[in-house]
């Protein structure tokens, strides 16, 4: 499952279905990010956390994209997923800071779309090619 930008988060939750063996969060919004909380929210409750993290201890994979400056979607919220999945996060944080190495805008959003710099090697194309090899590992198992 990938979801990006308002569904980025729905793919956590479709997590919950036994037959999902990975998860893609790219630029994951909701809920929104207003305050502590709404910062480091996923939009789940204690039970459905409860069920994701025993599957992750199963074998499901949760991968999680963002551009570092994107303020739709804060740190907070990938340091609440390696809290609740350890090992079975694993977050890619893209530069986009001013003046970053790869040149990537500051208001860079979207990064499997409008974003992505289709060049070998560029940060957005080593983070969509992450995505196809777990896809296909996950789903050869």
């Amino acid at each position: 499952m990938v979801g990006m930008c308002i569904t980025g988060g729905f793919a956590l939750a479709t997590a919950l279905e036994p037959s999902v063996v990975a998860s893609v969060m790219s630029q994951p919004v909701l809920p929104a990010p207003i305050g502590r909380r709404g910062r480091a929210a996923l939009g789940l409750n204690a039970e459905d956390f409860s069920t994701i993290a025993a599957r992750a201890d199963d074998g499901l994979r949760v991968l999680g994209l963002r551009f570092t400056n994107d303020r739709g979607c804060p740190p907070e919220r990938f340091e609440t997923l390696r809290t609740m999945l350890g090992a079975s996060f694993e977050g890619i944080e893209l530069d986009s800071s001013p003046g970053n190495a790869a040149g990537i805008a500051p208001s860079a959003h979207a990064v499997l779309t409008v974003s992505l710099v289709d060049e070998p090697g560029h940060p957005t194309q080593v983070a969509l090619d992450r995505v196809l090899a777990l896809l296909a590992a996950q789903l050869r198992r």
